[in-house]
């Protein structure tokens, strides 16, 4: 029995290597927690730095600090902007619109830029748009954003920078077309400062010129207007966010219609028909028929003209002077088309010399009451 109580020597020394090894593994969880407890007095100890130190006093450096507003006194830049026009075209006054092409001008002093003239022919020098700061101006009556073609940034040795910028844009502006076709149109071209830009951005008049290209007056696509002046003015809009103002240069062109076509093509030959229908007056009261052929006549073609002329303007809420010439010939076109009927059954009532008095009266009355309807029409809608 004694044989069984012990171990074989094989199974003991196969036993005796396990126990160094739980040895280092009761070592290894000994120190454990103590390895914790120093990660986290570490980190405490960082964090109760980190908490302490102050802040900095001074933002760090920016490397593009020369892409910052240049300093003064108010904290806003004062701008200088202009207009060269070059050219103008598609006036519509359907859709209001039109196409400008021309030069925007921009002129502001940044001390950080002023330098030391090498010689005198060193009266400026080409700076790179992207490089320094530069106001970024928007024309916010655009149908689309504007096309900017070349631009051009320089700088003169007192810190004067002029910036140029060739454009092309689709502008919408409002028309005025109470006096149509005798009327003169502002089309305005209203340019604000970029929405970053509006609380350190202030417009101020100046004397960059503000005009139009001298082969202007020769070479233009403005088929049915000619050109009168260009105005501007400095102003402030109300902020959406009711901050601050926001600085406006407003561009006025002001145009003048050429209203030849429509004096010799359409007026004066629907006056004509107005005087042509008057004819009547004169024919006797039996011949009917040929009467109410020309009274017909001359309302059909007022109707023709003014379908015509109502594709070419917008549909505004009241009455253009072309609206109330054409109502006057619809007016007296009826009271002639009345005064035949008048006439006719005054004439088949055996009536005549009602029907001859009638048909005198309309021979000089009916003329002078159009003359002095249409004098207070001009003057109401032209003076």
């Amino acid at each position: 029995m004694q044989q069984f109580s012990e171990k074989p020597q094989g199974l003991a020394a196969a036993s005796s290597p396990r126990r160094p090894a739980r040895a280092k593994t009761r070592r290894v969880q000994r120190r454990g927690p103590v390895v914790l407890f120093a990660l986290a007095a570490i980190l405490t100890g960082l964090a109760t730095t980190a908490a302490a130190a102050p802040p900095n006093d001074v933002f760090p450096v920016d490397p593009n600090s020369m892409l910052l507003p240049p300093p003064t006194a108010d904290r806003r830049v004062e701008v200088t902007v202009a207009l060269h026009v070059l050219n103008l075209s598609g006036i519509s006054e359907v859709t209001e619109r039109f196409q400008l092409t021309g030069y925007l001008l921009a002129q502001w002093r940044d001390p950080r830029l002023t330098y030391k003239p090498a010689g005198p022919r060193d009266m400026y020098r080409i700076v790179a748009p992207d490089s320094v700061w530069r106001p970024r101006l928007v024309i916010i009556n655009v149908i689309e954003p504007r096309q900017s073609d070349e631009t051009s940034l320089r700088v003169e040795p007192d810190g004067l920078l002029s910036y140029v910028e060739r454009f092309n844009a689709l502008i919408t502006s409002t028309f005025h077309l109470r006096s149509f076709p005798f009327d003169t149109q502002k089309l305005e071209v209203i340019v604000h400062p970029f929405a970053d830009q509006q609380s350190t951005l202030a417009f101020v008049r100046s004397q960059l010129p503000v005009w139009t290209a001298t082969e202007f007056s020769t070479y233009s696509s403005l088929e049915s207007w000619r050109f009168k002046s260009l105005d501007y003015e400095i102003s402030s809009a109300a902020s959406p966010f009711g901050r601050h103002a926001i600085s406006e240069a407003r561009f006025e062109i002001t145009v003048e219609r050429r209203h030849g076509f429509y004096l010799w093509k359409v007026f004066l030959p629907l006056l004509l028909m107005v005087i042509v229908s008057w004819s009547v007056f004169w024919f006797d009261p039996p011949e009917a028929s040929s009467q109410v052929t020309i009274a017909v006549t001359t309302i059909l073609t007022i109707i023709a003209f003014a379908l015509a002329i109502s594709l070419t303007l917008p549909r505004v809420p009241y009455l253009t002077f072309t609206d109330a010439f054409f109502l006057t010939c619809y007016v007296f076109a009826f009271l002639t088309m009345a005064e035949l009927t008048a006439v006719h059954v005054a004439y088949r009532n055996e009536r005549r010399k009602l029907a001859a008095s009638i048909r005198h009266t309309a021979r000089w009355l009916v003329p002078t009451a159009f003359i002095v309807t249409n004098s207070i029409v001009i003057a109401r809608f032209l003076a």
